[in-house]
């Protein structure tokens, strides 16, 4: 089954995500290996001022002192579930296309959403929302 959102999506997310295997260095310190979870999806910014405020100061963590960032809101389209080990409040980078033939970049903050409950009783997986802040580079 495809997403009904299929051939819409503007953006895409690269999420780092360990793979369960370590590197040793010279030294004798281990470090995580990571491989990339590639995530599509149709997003926008929102327009819900009640969802913006709530996430206000993350917002303003997340940008920094010099940043912009803008609160999206959308659906994942590839793959149509979160992959395993991509968790809420990870990091991405992003690109998303603004404007036809214009992308831009970034980092990306996956924020918590749920799912609407009515979604869930019914057994359908091919919405499954997503929500999280935006920083330009």
């Amino acid at each position: 089954m495809t997403s009904p959102f299929s051939g819409f999506e503007n953006t895409t997310l690269i999420f780092q995500v360990a793979d369960g295997t370590f590197t040793t260095n010279a030294v004798g310190n281990r470090s995580f290996n990571f491989q990339p979870q590639i995530i599509k999806a149709v997003l926008k910014p929102t327009t819900d001022t009640s969802t913006v405020s709530r996430y206000a100061n993350e917002i303003q963590q997340f940008a920094g002192a010099d940043g912009h960032a803008v609160l999206l809101e959308g659906h994942l389209v590839e793959p149509q579930t979160y992959p395993q080990g991509v968790e809420f409040l990870m990091e991405a980078d992003i690109e998303i296309q603004i404007a036809i033939g214009k992308k831009e970049g970034g980092r990306f903050k996956l924020l918590p959403v749920v799912q609407s409950p009515y979604v869930v009783a019914m057994g359908i997986n091919a919405i499954t929302p997503i929500r999280g802040i935006w920083r330009r580079n």
